[in-house]
Parts: C-alpha cells; sequence; structure tokens
C-alpha cells in the first residue's frame, strides 16, 4: 500500500512535528510536508496555540517560494481538524489548494475530529490514506492521546538520585547532586509538559522557582503544589511569575488558616 517514498517522506514530518515539542501545548505536535514529482514544495509543524497547524504552515511554506500545490501530495503526522477552535479547519484549507491525495499516520482521537476530518476530505474527491508510520506518530503525542481517549493525564517522574540511592546528605544542606547537562534535559522535559507538579514539602525544603529556563517558550507550565495541610510559605519562589496551583485537604493550624487567608487575597488581585 505504501511506497519506501511515502516511508520517506512521513519520516520527514515526523522529524518536524518534533520541533513543535515546547510550543504546542496543549494542542498535539504534528508535522507536514507537501510533495510532488517527489520535490518538496513546503514544510511545517504546528505553532503556538491560536496559530498555524502544520498543514496551513506548509502550504505558506509553498506558497511564499512560489510552488503550486495542485495535485500534489500531502503528509501529515495527524489527522487534519475539521472543527473550529481558536483556528479555522485545515480541511476546508486542504480542499481549497487542490492537493489531491493526503496520507496520514493516524487519526485524531478527540471527539471533535476522530474520523471526520478523513470523511470531509474524502466527500471532496481526495484520495486518503492511513496508518503510516502510526506508533511513531501515538508516541510523538502520547500525552495528547491518552488525555482525549481516557480523560487522564500522562505522568512522566523525573528524579535525580545517587548509586548508594541517597538523594542529599543527611544534614539537608546539599542542592545539586546532578550537573549542568542533566539539569538542562531536565528543562526540556519541563517545556514539553502542560503542568509541573510537586509536593509541599519540597517547596519547604528547597523552594523552587518550578519553571522552564534556558528554552524560550510561549507559555509557562501551570504549576500544581500538592500540599496537605496548606502550609506553603506565601513568600516562596513557587507563587510568584506565573500561575500556581495549590491542592491541600485540611486546615490544620492558625498558620494555614491565615496562608489561606493571604492565598485567597493574593489570588484575587
Amino acid at each position: 500500500m505504501f511506497t519506501s517514498i511515502d516511508y520517506y517522506w512521513m519520516q520527514q514530518a515526523l522529524d518536524l512535528a518534533s520541533l513543535a515539542r515546547t510550543i504546542c501545548q496543549p494542542n498535539p505536535r504534528v508535522g507536514c510536508v507537501i510533495v510532488k514529482d517527489n520535490a518538496l514544495l513546503g514544510q511545517g509543524y504546528t505553532q503556538a496555540p491560536g496559530n498555524h497547524h502544520a498543514e496551513i504552515m506548509a502550504l505558506e511554506d509553498a506558497k511564499k517560494q512560489g510552488y503550486p500545490v495542485f495535485g500534489a501530495t500531502a503528509y501529515v503526522t495527524l489527522e487534519p481538524c475539521c472543527h473550529y477552535g481558536k483556528t479555522p479547519p485545515c480541511t476546508d484549507t486542504l480542499i481549497k489548494s487542490g492537493i489531491r491525495r493526503i496520507v496520514i499516520a493516524g487519526l485524531d482521537p478527540n471527539p471533535l475530529v476522530a474520523g471526520k476530518g478523513i470523511k470531509t476530505l474524502q466527500d471532496a474527491g481526495i484520495e486518503i490514506e492511513v496508518g503510516l508510520l502510526n506508533q511513531k506518530a501515538e508516541q510523538e503525542n502520547i500525552g495528547f492521546m491518552k488525555r482525549m481517549r481516557l480523560g487522564l493525564p500522562w505522568v512522566r517522574l523525573k528524579i535525580a538520585a545517587s548509586l548508594d540511592s541517597i538523594t542529599a546528605l543527611p544534614n539537608g544542606k546539599s542542592k545539586w547532586i546532578t550537573g549542568p547537562l542533566a539539569r538542562q534535559d531536565g528543562h526540556l522535559w519541563r517545556a514539553q509538559a502542560s503542568v509541573l507538579l510537586t509536593g509541599g514539602g519540597t517547596v519547604l525544603a528547597d523552594d523552587p522557582e518550578l519553571n522552564v529556563r534556558g528554552i524560550e517558550i510561549p507559555n509557562q507550565p501551570l504549576r500544581v503544589i500538592v500540599d496537605s495541610h496548606l502550609e506553603t510559605p506565601l513568600q516562596s519562589k513557587i507563587l510568584r511569575n506565573g500561575k500556581t496551583l495549590i491542592a491541600y485537604a485540611a486546615l490544620s493550624s492558625d498558620h494555614s488558616l491565615k496562608t489561606q487567608d493571604a492565598l485567597l487575597k493574593w489570588e484575587s488581585n
């Protein structure tokens, strides 16, 4: 069904999708290439929310270079959207472009799409083929896929530990047991997340900022503190410069009551 040429161009689209990892949350990471006679006409990947999706970026790229796409083939790593959100449906623009064939890695599990995008394109006379390198495409959007199918997040755990399974000196004064490269890698994973979660004990012990540093991103992830008794100090770094959600179970002291009152005032401002 698929040729070696199809595999080549879909891999190029997947490589493009990976470039969207730190900019497009909560939207899926999608790449698109437009090809005719085995020549690349245009390429693109998902931009920040509210901006162009991969298909539109690829069409705009072809237009900018003066390449007509009539009769061409588009390789897309996820089913094109067919609904209005922050942007118009990609299916409408693809139909108007005159593209003859679209090869899609996999279906979009979003209930607003979920096969409807493919039907819309087929009804317009476009040849559709689905399933090429689908497993790779699934891995690229593993969090999005789980959220759409089950309503649950994909959770990653970041932990630093020494070979003897000890994470800090007995007196608690040690700060780092990792090096600059490991910390840089940690921020790269943070940049790919929608939410960063930590416990109240970590906030008390380390006073972390829990944000993305050293990587340019359109929006910082939401920070969440699991703080059973609402003991997070109001001067904590994690409460500055960005959105922070505190999840607590019970108020156990006058300090907690004062903290709750102060946080409510802080949130209202």
